[in-house]
């Protein structure tokens, strides 16, 4: 394939494409509403047609890297990673990730693609800092995000409405000293 951007030990970061729009599932993960429960989607059906319009306004996106999750031996991708909210200047961007084809979850696939992009993130782009904000009722993931090196900055109080209610976002960052502090530890 030549539209792979990283390439490593089980899945590549691929550049995504029309293809991706048409022949995967990417759109359809919106409307999951077992993937989408603690995301700010599914208040509104996705569509391909949705989707196309969504993929050509990252083609002109200088603030966002957004790459396709493919493990090796899959054809269709399974699910997405990126850096967005670029900020050039102070040298930050936000994180997201999400694995949209269930039978790909808990298998260490996200946390490959949240190394990946967070080195290319501090290693390439010469980030100094990657935030998120995750759902607080979304503990596996706030998990996850802390075994990756992410630390939590605080709390944003009944910031997300959902199905009624109003649930606290969690806001985590990590600098990129703590990034290479994280890798030499783990090996």
């Amino acid at each position: 394939m030549n539209n792979i951007f990283i390439k490593v030990k089980n899945i590549d970061l691929k550049v995504l494409t029309q293809e991706d729009v048409v022949e995967s599932n990417w759109f359809n993960w919106f409307n999951d509403e077992s993937t989408t429960k603690f995301m700010q989607q599914h208040y509104f059906p996705n569509s391909v047609e949705k989707q196309k319009v969504f993929w050509e306004s990252l083609q002109q996106n200088t603030n966002k890297i957004q790459l396709g999750i493919l493990p090796h031996g899959a054809s269709q991708i399974v699910g997405c990673v990126s850096l967005s909210q670029i900020d050039w200047i102070n040298r930050k961007g936000e994180f997201s990730i999400i694995i949209g084809e269930q039978t790909f979850l808990s298998k260490g696939i996200a946390a490959e693609a949240t190394y990946l992009i967070l080195r290319h993130g501090f290693q390439s782009l010469n980030l100094h800092k990657v935030f998120l904000g995750v759902h607080a009722g979304h503990e596996k993931a706030i998990k996850s995000y802390q075994k990756s090196g992410f630390t939590v900055e605080g709390v944003l109080r009944e910031d997300i409405y959902k199905e009624g209610k109003f649930y606290d976002t969690v806001i985590m960052s990590i600098l990129n000293t703590e990034f290479q502090e994280h890798i030499y530890d783990s090996q």
